[in-house]
């Protein structure tokens, strides 16, 4: 038996997640999500009771993955100290793995399709927010408090940080096969960064 073969449930989650996307979640049906795996409706209930189910489980997957590449403060602080200032602010960010993707452009992109008429993805987006917001402020502080920063308008510099990251994002939701781009626009973008911070050295 073959390794690494993706799972009936993983397919599933993966062929809503395009079809969700595409042509928006009211507008795709168990069938179709049954005919895009190439399984019997019978076969999908039994790993998902309902499409509701389904958009909780592309919820889950964003949810699951977005912090996984994120730094915790005693890993960055020594970065800060010692790295050079592209290696500072690279600290800042997270990548998705090649493997996650593109699935992980289409559940952004189906919870910021949803936020003004699913309560779900409204808070989802909030936390995202919040927790993006809590872990710029909480670095760009250490930075000052290590010395390497002189002080600056740290919500203001990290507003325009998360706001620029997310604009990048949503630019490839529609078009996943652009995430290169995507990856292009972020590296312009810390550049920019390295520029705006106040670095002491």
């Amino acid at each position: 038996m073959e390794k690494n073969l993706p799972t009936t449930k993983s397919r599933i989650l993966d062929a809503s997640l395009r079809l969700f996307a595409a042509g928006g979640y009211d507008k795709v049906s168990m069938r179709d999500i049954a005919d895009a795996v190439g399984i019997l409706s019978g076969s999908l209930y039994h790993h998902f009771e309902s499409k509701e189910q389904l958009l909780q489980a592309c919820y889950d997957f964003h949810t699951e993955h977005r912090l996984e590449t994120r730094l915790v403060k005693e890993q960055y602080e020594p970065i800060i100290l010692n790295g050079t200032k592209e290696e500072v602010i690279q600290a800042l960010n997270y990548e998705y793995s090649e493997t996650i993707v593109i699935n992980m452009i289409l559940s952004l992109h189906i919870m910021l399709s949803r936020i003004y008429i699913d309560e779900k993805a409204k808070d989802m987006f909030a936390n995202e927010i919040n927790s993006s917001m809590q872990y710029l402020t909480e670095f760009f502080e250490a930075g000052i408090k290590l010395g390497r920063f002189d002080a600056f308008n740290v919500p203001a510099v990290s507003l325009i940080y998360l706001s620029a990251r997310l604009f990048a994002a949503e630019s490839v939701c529609l078009r996943p096969e652009q995430k290169d781009e995507w990856r292009k626009a972020e590296v312009e973008m810390f550049a920019e960064l390295v520029r705006i911070i106040p670095f002491k050295y």
